[in-house]
C-alpha cells in the first residue's frame, strides 16, 4: 500500500528541511570563523542601591573575546579622598564568549559612582 502525501505535508517537509539546513550551516560557519583570541573582560559598575544595613552595587562582566572565561574574579574598590575605604569581590563561574553576566557586591559605607573602581582580577581557561 502506497501512501500519498498531500500538499500540506510537502510544505511542512520542505520548511523543516530548510530550517535544519540553515541551523547546520550557521553552526558550521560559526565554528569555521571562530577566532582564538583570549577572553576580553570588560567590567561595568551600576548605580548603588541602599539595602538593610548595607549598599548593593550591580556589576556587569562582558566577555568580548572569542573564548570562554571560567572562575572569573572581579575586585571592586570604594575610594574616598584617594584612599581605599572598602574592598569587595565577586566570583562568577563562567562568562561565555560574546556574552555578559551580572552580579552584586555590597559595601557598608555609601558609595558614589565616581569612587567605585572595578576590574577583573583573573580567570581560568576552560
Amino acid at each position: 500500500m502506497k501512501a500519498h502525501w498531500n500538499w500540506l505535508e510537502w510544505v511542512v517537509f520542505g520548511v523543516s528541511c530548510a530550517l535544519v539546513a540553515a541551523v547546520l550551516g550557521y553552526v558550521a560557519v560559526d565554528a569555521w570563523t571562530m577566532g582564538d583570541t583570549p577572553p576580553d573582560l570588560v567590567v561595568t559598575v551600576g548605580k548603588p542601591l541602599q539595602g538593610s544595613g548595607h549598599w548593593r552595587v550591580p556589576i556587569t562582566v562582558e566577555n568580548r573575546g572569542e573564548e570562554t572565561a571560567e572562575e572569573v574574579r572581579v575586585g571592586v574598590e570604594l575610594r574616598q579622598g584617594g584612599e581605599v575605604r572598602e574592598r569587595s569581590e565577586l566570583f562568577i563561574s563562567y562568562v561565555p564568549r560574546h556574552s555578559r553576566r551580572e552580579g552584586w557586591v555590597t559595601f557598608l559605607h555609601e558609595p558614589s559612582l565616581a569612587g567605585l573602581e572595578a576590574r577583573a582580577l583573573g580567570y581560568a581557561k576552560p
